[in-house]
C-alpha cells in the first residue's frame, strides 16, 4: 500500500504544523507494523524525491523552497560533508553526517539551508557572533557514479563490500558473492537507494583480484573511476593498419626538413617521442629556433574509431605505476613517434630569434624531419652542469652550446615582462617488483633541461595561439584566470603570517614576494601559499590569455599525442594554413573544451590518489616498524583542531592535533595563520618548520596523523574536570562545558 497521496495531502492542509514521523502516523491513522513499515519507506522517498522535508527537531513537513539550493556534495573522510554550491560565487555549506541523507561522494543533491541550534549556542558561547549556516540533504538529484570499488568481506550471514574511497562510508551489501573469495578487490553496481536506515546493496560485476596482488591498488582506482586501460579490440585493429613510411603522396605540401639537425629530448623511461627541436644561425642575424611536434593529425582522422576513443579519454594518465594513453601504442610508439635516423610527418613552428632572445618572426606549416639523435633529460643536464662524458653527438652538442644561453635569455625575458616564475613542489617515487615504495624523492634532478625543452615548447604553443587568433576562427586555447579578491587577499595574509612584507595584487608583486622568501626558512610554505590562492589553468574557446605565463595568446600545441586538445589544435592550425573551412563551430569546440577540462581533473586526481596509496603503504611500514623515524616538516595550514604539516621529502600532509601537544593548552588564531596559549603566547607559525613522527596512518580513509617529535613517549595530558557552578535559576549545579579533546 502507498501512502505517498495521503502523506502530501494531509501535509498541505492549512493548519498543518510539522509532525514528528510517529505523530504523523498516528494522525494518519497507520497503526499495523507492516503499514508503518510501508509509511516510513514511502515517507524517505518524498524526502528523497524533495518533496517533503525533515526540519527541525526531527519534525516533517513540506520543504521551505526559499531555502533550498542545488550543487555537489563532498563527504569528508573525518566526518560530515561540504556543499559546493552550483552557482558561482555562493559560499560552502558545512553539512553535518547526520544531514547527508542518501547522498554519496559527489553526487549532485539539493539541501536545505538553516541555523543549528545547538551551533548558535556554542558560537555565543564562544563570543562569536557570525552565525555559521548549516544545510540538511533534500533530495539526490543525480548519482555521481552508481558504481563503486572494495573489498569483499563475508559473515556467516551476508556478504558486504567496503568501498576503498574514504568519503564512501556505507557498506555495500552483496547477494552474488558465492563464488569470489573474502578479501578479493571487487567492482560494484549500486541498486537504487532511497531509505538512509536501510542499507546500501549492489552487485558484482568485476573480481578484480586478491588485495595483495602487486598493482592491485592502481587497478582498483582505475575501476573505481570507469577508466579503462586497455583499447577496444576494433580501435588496435585500426590502429595496426596504420603505417609510418614517409611516402612520396604523404611529402606532397610540406617542407622538407629532413636535412635539419633535429633531435629530441625525453625522459629515459619514455617510449613516445612527440616533439623535436633545431637550432641553426638565421641568414638576417639572430638564430632559427624549429620546433617539430608529431603530425599525430595525419594519421587520427576525425570520427574514428581511434578518434573517439581519444576524445573520450581525453589525454594520457601517468600513475605510480603505469600510464594509460590517450592514443593505442601502436600509434604512439611506432607510426609517430620520433625515432632517430628515421622520416617522420611533422607540423613545424620556426622562430626567428634576436641574439638576445626576442622573437623577430614565425611561421607554422606540415614538414618532414628526419631526428639525427634522441637525447636524455639527464645527458642535457650532464652538460648543462659542465660535465664532459654525456655522450651527446658532436653536431648536436655545437647547437646545445648555442641554445642553453639563448633560452636563459628567453626565460629571463618572460620573467622580466611578468610571468611567475615559481616551482611546482613533486616527487618521484621508486618502486620495487611487488609494487612497494622502495625510494621517494623530490623531482629536482634535471631541473634546467626541463626548462630548457619547456622554453622551446612555450614558444611554439604561443606562436600557434596567435596565428589562430589572427585568423578570427573558432577555435580552443589554453586560459588562465587571475586570482579573484578573496583570492589575493588570502595570499597577503598568509605571506604576511610568513614573515613576507608582501600584499600581490599582480604577476610583478607575486615575483617580488617569491624573491623576497628565496633562500628563507619560508621558502617552500611561501610558494604553497601563493600557488593554492591561483585558479586553474582551462581549455576554452574563448581566449582571454594566460595569467602564469603573462601570456595574451596562448594554446596546447605540443602534445597531440598524449592531449586531445592539441590534436584539435593541430587540425584547426591545418585549416587556417590551408585557408580551408573549419572543420566545427564555437559551441563544438566549448564543448570538447568542457569535456577535456573534466577528463584532466580526473586524471589529476587520479595520478594524486595513486601516489597517496603508495605513500600511505609506505608511512603505514614506517609506523609499524620497531624504530621510531622522525622527520623534518613545515607548518602549511592552521585549522580549528591542530596544524598541517607537510613533509618536503614526499609532500605528505597529516595534521598533529592540539590535543597530542602536552605542554599548554592551545588555541588557532582567528586568521589561522599561527597557534597561541591561552595567555595568547604564540606558540607556532604557518611555514614554521617543525620535527615530527608518525602517530597514525589510516590507510583505508585516506589520513595521517603527525606527532611533534619532542611529545613521543610523553604521557598524556589529563583532562580537567569542568568548573560546576549553581544554576541562578533552579539552584542545581550546572556544567559550564570545556574543549572536547580528539583523543
Amino acid at each position: 500500500m502507498s501512502f505517498d497521496t495521503q502523506i502530501l495531502q494531509f501535509m498541505s492542509a492549512t493548519g498543518y504544523r510539522p509532525m514528528k514521523q510517529h505523530e504523523l502516523a498516528n494522525a494518519l491513522n497507520i497503526s499495523s507494523k507492516g503499514q508503518r513499515t510501508d509509511f516510513r519507506h514511502d515517507l524517505y522517498a518524498l524526502e528523497d524525491a524533495g518533496k517533503v522535508s525533515r526540519l527541525r527537531k526531527n519534525r516533517w513537513g513540506l520543504p521551505d523552497t526559499a531555502n533550498q539550493v542545488a550543487g555537489t556534495i563532498k563527504i569528508m573522510p573525518k566526518g560530515g560533508a561540504i556543499f559546493i554550491p552550483e552557482q558561482e560565487g555562493e559560499s560552502e555549506i558545512y553539512i553535518s553526517e547526520r544531514n547527508t541523507g542518501v547522498a554519496l561522494p559527489n553526487d549532485k543533491v539539493s539541501i536545505e539551508v538553516f541555523h543549528s541550534e545547538y551551533a548558535e549556542r556554542q558560537r555565543e558561547r564562544r563570543g562569536q557572533k557570525d552565525l555559521r549556516a548549516e544545510g540538511r540533504v533534500l533530495q539526490v538529484l543525480e548519482r555521481a557514479s552508481d558504481q563503486t570499488v572494495g573489498l569483499l568481506k563475508k559473515t556467516p550471514y551476508y556478504c558486504y563490500v567496503i568501498p576503498d574511497a574514504p568519503g564512501f562510508k556505507h557498506d555495500v551489501r552483496i547477494d552474488n558473492a558465492q563464488n569470489i573469495a573474502e578479501n578479493h578487490k571487487v567492482l560494484v553496481k549500486l541498486n537504487a537507494w532511497v531509505d538512509p536506515f536501510k542499507p546500501l546493496t549492489g552487485n558484482i560485476i568485476e573480481d578484480l583480484g586478491e588485495m595483495s596482488t602487486p598493482g592491485i591498488d592502481v587497478d582498483s582506482l582505475l575501476a573505481d573511476a570507469g577508466i579503462r586501460e586497455e583499447f577496444p579490440d576494433d580501435v588496435v585493429a585500426e590502429a595496426n593498419r596504420l603505417s609510418g613510411e614517409v611516402t612520396p603522396e604523404r611529402m606532397e605540401g610540406r617542407h622538407d626538413l629532413r636535412d635539419a639537425y633535429t633531435f629530441t629530448i625525453d625522459p629515459e623511461t619514455a617510449q613516445d617521442y612527440d616533439d623535436a627541436v633545431s637550432l641553426e644561425p638565421h641568414s638576417a642575424g639572430g638564430w632559427l629556433l624549429g620546433v617539430h611536434i608529431a603530425d599525430v593529425s595525419t594519421y587520427v582522422i576525425p570520427g574514428s574509431l581511434i578518434d573517439k576513443e581519444a576524445f573520450k579519454r581525453g589525454n594520457s594518465i601517468y600513475l605510480v605505476d603505469r600510464a594509460v594513453m590517450m592514443l593505442p601504442k601502436e600509434l604512439t610508439t611506432k607510426v609517430c613517434s620520433l625515432n632517430p635516423k628515421n622520416d617522420h610527418l611533422t607540423h613545424s613552428v620556426e622562430l626567428h630569434l634576436s641574439p638576445e632572445g626576442d622573437i623577430l618572426s614565425y611561421e607554422s606549416f606540415p614538414s618532414v624531419i628526419h631526428s639525427k639523435a634522441r637525447l636524455t633529460y639527464t645527458q642535457v643536464q650532464e652538460f648543462i652542469d659542465g660535465k664532459h662524458d654525456h655522450g651527446i653527438p658532436e653536431h648536436v652538442l655545437r647547437r646545445l652550446e648555442n641554445l642553453w644561453p639563448l633560452v636563459q635569455k628567453i626565460r629571463a625575458l618572460r620573467v622580466a615582462n611578468g610571468s611567475v616564475e615559481i616551482n611546482t613542489p613533486e616527487i618521484d617515487i621508486k618502486l620495487n617488483d611487488q609494487g612497494k615504495v622502495e625510494k621517494m624523492m623530490p623531482r629536482s634532478e634535471s631541473k634546467e633541461a626541463y626548462q630548457l625543452i619547456e622554453d622551446c615548447m612555450l614558444l611554439a604553443n604561443r606562436a600557434v595561439a596567435e596565428t589562430l587568433m589572427a585568423a578570427g576562427k573558432p577555435a580552443i586555447y589554453r586560459i588562465h584566470e587571475e586570482p579573484d579578491e578573496e583570492q589575493w587577499a588570502a595570499m597577503g595574509m598568509e605571506l604576511q603570517a610568513l614573515g613576507i612584507a608582501a600584499l600581490p595584487q599582480d604577476r610583478q608583486d607575486i615575483n617580488q614576494a617569491i624573491k623576497l622568501a628565496q633562500g628563507t626558512a619560508v621558502e617552500y610554505t611561501a610558494n604553497l601559499a601563493i600557488l593554492r590562492n591561483f585558479k586553474r589553468a582551462e581549455y576554452s574557446a574563448t581566449q582571454i590569455g594566460h595569467f602564469g605565463l603573462a601570456f595574451d595568446d596562448y594554446t596546447h600545441f605540443t602534445s597531440p599525442i598524449r592531449r586531445y586538445p592539441d590534436l584539435l589544435v593541430h587540425r584547426l592550425l591545418k585549416a587556417v594554413e590551408l585557408n580551408q573551412q573549419l572543420p566545427l563551430s564555437m559551441d563544438k569546440i566549448e564543448m570538447i573544451a568542457n569535456h577535456c577540462n573534466e577528463t584532466e581533473r580526473k586524471a589529476d586526481e587520479l595520478e594524486r590518489k595513486s601516489t597517496e596509496k603508495k605513500r600511505m603503504e609506505y608511512y603505514n611500514e614506517i609506523l609499524n616498524s620497531p624504530e621510531a623515524a622522525k622527520f623534518k616538516g613545515y607548518i602549511v595550514s592552521i585549522k580549528g583542531k591542530g596544524m598541517i604539516v607537510e613533509l618536503p621529502d614526499s609532500l605528505q600532509r597529516g595534521m598533529v592535533t592540539f590535543a597530542s601537544i602536552t605542554s599548554d593548552w592551545l588555541v588557532a588564531n582567528e586568521e589561522l595563520t599561527q597557534v597561541c596559549t591561552r595567555g595568547g603566547k604564540v606558540k607556532y607559525t604557518i611555514g614554521e618548520e617543525v620535527e615530527v613522527a608518525l602517530a597514525k596512518v589510516d590507510t583505508a580513509r585516506g589520513f595521517v596523523d603527525f606527532i611533534l617529535a619532542d611529545q613521543v613517549a610523553q604521557p598524556a595530558r589529563r583532562e580537567k574536570k569542568p568548573r560546576v557552578q549553581p544554576d541562578m535559576k533552579t539552584g542545581r549545579s550546572r556544567s559550564r562545558g570545556k574543549h572536547r579533546r580528539r583523543k
